[in-house]
């Protein structure tokens, strides 16, 4: 039987825990402040670059992991004594990592299988778990990415952001929108889908009670088609862990799964949307 390892990339915030318990392995993207260039989840956190902004009011750009990058992930790897690499990779409409990993696959001749997960975060961490499931059950590389491929089209996930200055900063949210959605206490929904990510429902008011409401209606929206045996709370690293508890709680009163895991975001999420996002990501059946 072939010895089997599932990788991904930084961008799944995929935390140690879970890196150990599945024996997964992470490929870092880049975060970029003019000339200084840091290695995900390596030699920057999350909380600086939230402490970085709030003293300097400077924030990162990321970059994709490079060929030579992947190159020499992918190699080290299987020097370890793996014959095959399933890597879940983060949506190719949204980096060229996705791409880099499909270039750099093909010089392994077959040894490394690359999914276009069509999704970020911790969209990407369930495919990675249900990898890992897959390959316990004894399965190929080539048919562990063939089922995790299947399970693409099943993934829901979506944020509430708490404002809009990261996405603003960013290039990705007009000022004329910035200034609408501050005078107004506006707190728009992300959605997750299909490789893209669009604006969903519109919030307004205290971080609290909006995210209780998001909570609410996500579960109402998908309440019978969900698959409850794995659901992701997810949150920047700014929240406290009696927030984290407060969420959890409240969570499990809308809806009983097998595991409810809390997650933190990493660098390049919080990069985007800022302190205060939280978020939701699941599986249907």
């Amino acid at each position: 039987m072939s010895k089997i390892i599932i990788t991904t990339d930084s961008t799944a915030d995929i935390s140690e825990e879970i890196a150990k318990k599945y024996n997964i392995r992470v490929a870092p993207l880049h975060v970029l402040y003019n000339d200084e260039d840091f290695t995900d989840g390596e030699d920057i956190t999350p909380e600086y670059i939230l402490e970085r902004y709030k003293e300097k009011g400077e924030l990162p750009s990321t970059s994709a992991v490079t060929p030579q990058g992947y190159h020499q992930f992918f190699k080290k790897i299987l020097k370890e004594g793996y014959d095959e690499i399933v890597h879940i990779a983060f949506a190719s409409d949204m980096s060229s990592t996705c791409q880099n990993a499909v270039i750099v696959a093909e010089e392994f001749e077959g040894k490394v299988h690359v999914v276009d997960s069509r999704v970020l975060s911790c969209g990407m961490m369930l495919l990675a778990i249900r990898a890992c499931e897959l390959r316990d059950m004894g399965f190929s590389g080539e048919k562990i990415a063939a089922g995790v491929s299947a399970l693409v089209d099943k993934n829901v996930g979506g944020f509430i952001l708490s404002q809009l200055e990261f996405l603003h900063k960013g290039g990705r949210c007009s000022a004329v929108s910035l200034l609408g959605a501050n005078l107004l206490n506006i707190k728009p929904s992300i959605i997750v889908n299909d490789g893209a990510m669009t604006v969903g429902k519109k919030y307004r008011g205290k971080d609290e009670i909006v995210r209780l409401k998001y909570m609410q209606d996500v579960i109402d929206q998908y309440r019978d088609v969900i698959d409850t045996r794995r659901i992701v709370m997810h949150s920047t690293c700014d929240f406290t862990e009696k927030e984290r508890k407060f969420y959890k709680k409240e969570l499990k009163k809308l809806i009983d799964c097998d595991e409810l895991i809390v997650s933190t975001a990493g660098c390049v999420i919080t990069s985007h949307c800022g302190p205060g996002t939280f978020a939701l990501f699941f599986m249907t059946k």
